[in-house]
């Protein structure tokens, strides 16, 4: 397996997070030539263009794609002025919003919902139900996220906790045996380090005496939550990042485990220091090989492996592999020299043999540490750690768009992300960074090609990846066949304003795991006409994701029979929109069953994503019946803030739509809202302040989504159409 490996030049502090690419990615070392955008078109041999056509075996079952075929067939209504053609179905339309559907054939306003459901919630009301790809997203983001926090609460917290336990009392009775005062220190400091741990999760855990002032020193660091050297590691530490956020505010289980996973995933054992200093490699490691000593530790009929692959390996499912070595890597290293032990790892020779065997294994690709680009962040930030933050593959991206790769350019843009996944509307909003930034366009086309290259394998290694592989139809734009109001930029824009959406749901329900990039959510009336977001392919890929999720969870024995009924009844709804989304497309008919199906899709849709049963309630609260979420997804020490994205309050969406037969409708439905911003890094966003901050200094929306159109007074004309709530 090859891993992209960077230089760091000289200079400026950064703040990267770097995490082992968990595929195989080829080395490109050649300058990439400067590639015209295609116009309106996926760029070609991007991520984005690439499409599983056959059943993927992993590690956790089987993924099996649907084969679709179909020709779409369309031939476009044009809208009359003021509508004329265009029955509303019974909906009052303000002239504003018929100026907006007139031109674009769409428009979105913000109507004042805290979530997208109540778009959906009563079929019976009368109004033409228009169901969207934003609405899937939404409700596979719910199941996903509640189902990762009661697996935490439920099971991986007292995992963690009895594989703490039992490494700690390992570490204690080592320590009775041993002579050398160099080893004795080593222990202590482990045992210390897993106090931290197990008071974070518990405060009823008592600290021992002989660690207690070392173990303090430590928490009250992390209660201070700024920027210092760590207390028993002796290396600057972002102690920002342990201020709880994403669903862990829900409650205080929740968030105690947050820190403490925070703290098991961030603190490295390192085979060098962030500064070069070979000394504090060699103590490291010395801690790291009496920890890895204790880990055939028995726990009743099972070991410490047990416990710890018990909370590993389900959130490699979730979220992915380690970006730093694991337990399971330093064991195997500690094996091949001899398994030295005790008193015997007070010689300093044995230390620097281990270190140099593990300096030849995987290093990491997401940098979480402060350094100075003096250095190689791949050398200097190796290491071990014991439930290590994940790679994943939009972090990747961001530390390759920094400084620096990038010279002076030391915050992202989500846009990143999905111009290297091939969105041509991304990559032409992102163009100016060129001009900026001279060494952007070959980074961007350097990671084009990289994850362009990627296979099926790659893209089903885990939830995650599969995650961003459903929502790639999005950003295709519409061609030929496809209706009207799909082919025009603003819906482009808006395709692509769902996908960032959706991604930054997918970052706040991974926010724990996911490795942070650093700078260098009675009687019927008539049945209406509505209509589904033709994309097919996105209703199928998420299909396949729900059955995938669910196959892997019994896999390991974590499937809930909650869990179980809500992902097959979601995957049976997709594969309706498939199929009538095909039809759509194929400009055939739909029948009186499909009609009765669209109307009732997103209550039903609601009633499957949601966790209404006294069983969920520990891990739900008031936050979570509204939609709106937030996550930091990178960090520049350097101006000290972080780069925030958050999904707002859903907008309601007015579409025409368009029958077999060539007639307008007007339907009515629900997408995301999506906003991006940079804020202190001593304030990380929790889902609570971010909803009040909508409410009562909300942000701008990102500037290219006021690309197209003007700004005009209280009304907000860009790709699409933003009503202010208090109109």
């Amino acid at each position: 397996m090859s891993f992209i490996k960077s230089k760091l030049s000289m200079g400026i502090i950064t703040f990267l997070i770097v995490s082992s690419l968990a595929i195989s990615i080829p080395l490109l070392t050649r300058k990439a030539p400067h590639h015209e955008i295609p116009d309106g078109l996926i760029i070609p041999g991007t991520a984005a263009a690439f499409q599983i056509d056959g059943a993927v075996n992993t590690a956790f079952g089987s993924y099996t794609p649907s084969q679709l075929d179909y020709t779409p067939s369309i031939k476009v209504t044009e809208i009359k002025s003021n509508l004329a053609n265009v029955d509303l179905q019974g909906m009052d339309i303000p002239q504003d919003v018929r100026g907006m559907l007139e031109q674009y054939g769409f428009a979105l306003v913000d109507e004042g919902y805290d979530d997208i459901y109540q778009l959906y919630e009563d079929p019976q009301e009368g109004t033409p139900k228009f169901v969207t790809a934003d609405l899937c997203l939404h409700a596979y983001h719910v199941l996903y996220d509640i189902t990762l926090r009661i697996l935490e609460g439920e099971s991986f917290f007292y995992d963690f906790e009895q594989m703490l336990i039992a490494l700690r009392n390992a570490q204690i009775s080592l320590n009775a045996t041993i002579s050398e005062s160099i080893v004795h220190d080593a222990i202590n400091k482990n045992v210390a380090y897993l106090s931290v741990m197990l008071y974070l999760l518990n405060d009823t855990n008592v600290i021992p005496s002989e660690v207690e002032s070392l173990t303090n020193a430590e928490l009250a660091k992390i209660d201070a939550g700024e920027r210092d050297d760590s207390a028993i590691f002796g290396y600057e530490e972002d102690y920002t990042q342990y201020t709880i956020r994403g669903h862990y505010t829900r409650n205080d289980l929740l968030g105690n485990y947050f820190k403490a996973m925070m703290y098991a995933g961030r603190i490295s054992y390192l085979l060098q220091s962030p500064t070069d200093d070979p000394a504090m490699g060699i103590e490291h490691t010395r801690m790291a090989l009496l920890l890895i000593s204790s880990f055939d530790t028995s726990i009743g009929p099972n070991t410490v492996w047990d416990y710890w692959d018990k909370v590993y390996e389900p959130t490699v499912f979730y979220v992915g592999a380690s970006d730093d070595l694991t337990a399971a890597e330093y064991y195997e290293i500690w094996q091949n020299q001899g398994s030295p032990e005790g008193d015997n790892l007070a010689e300093e020779s044995v230390i620097t043999s281990f270190i140099d065997e593990a300096k030849t294994y995987r290093k990491p690709q997401i940098n979480s540490m402060f350094i100075y680009d003096a250095y190689e962040h791949e050398n200097v930030t190796q290491g071990f750690r014991l439930m290590g933050q994940r790679f994943i593959p939009d972090s990747y991206i961001f530390q390759q768009l920094v400084h620096n790769k990038v010279g002076g350019r030391f915050f992202p843009n989500g846009l990143d992300i999905f111009s290297v996944f091939g969105s041509s509307r991304a990559a032409y909003y992102m163009q100016s960074e060129n001009d900026s930034y001279p060494d952007y366009n070959d980074q961007i086309h350097k990671l084009r090609d990289e994850f362009g290259d990627l296979t099926e394998y790659d893209w089903t290694q885990n939830l995650y990846w599969l995650w961003l592989y459903s929502f790639f139809p999005l950003l295709r734009p519409a061609t030929e066949g496809y209706p009207g109001f799909m082919k025009n930029d603003a819906w482009t824009d808006k395709a692509l304003m769902t996908s960032l959406a959706s991604w930054a749901e997918l970052r706040h329900d991974t926010i724990l795991y996911a490795k942070q990039s650093y700078t260098y959510e009675t009687s019927a009336p008539p049945l209406m006409n509505g209509y589904v977001e033709p994309y097919p392919e996105v209703y199928s890929r998420l299909s396949s994701l729900v059955r995938l999720m669910s196959e892997g969870l019994n896999s390991r024995g974590l499937l809930l029979d909650r869990f179980e009924s809500k992902l097959l009844g979601l995957g049976d709804i997709f594969d309706n929109l498939t199929v009538i989304s095909i039809k759509e497309l194929e400009n055939e008919p739909l029948t009186d069953d499909d009609i009765n199906f669209i109307n009732w899709a997103g209550f039903r849709i609601a009633g499957f994503a949601t966790f209404n049963d006294p069983e969920a309630d520990p891990w739900v609260s008031e936050t979570d019946e509204r939609m709106a979420v937030i996550a930091d997804v990178h960090t520049d020490p350097n101006s000290g803030r972080v780069l925030e994205v958050g999904s707002g309050d859903p907008y309601t969406i007015y579409v025409i739509v368009q029958d077999h037969k060539g007639k307008l409708r007007l339907t009515k439905g629900g997408t995301f809202s999506y906003f991006e911003f940079k804020h202190p890094m001593n304030d990380r966003l929790t889902d609570e302040q971010w909803q009040d901050m909508i409410d009562n200094n909300p942000p701008d929306i990102p500037e290219w989504m006021n690309n197209i159109l003007p700004i005009t007074e209280n009304i907000i004309v860009t790709p699409m159409f933003l009503r202010k709530k208090d109109e």
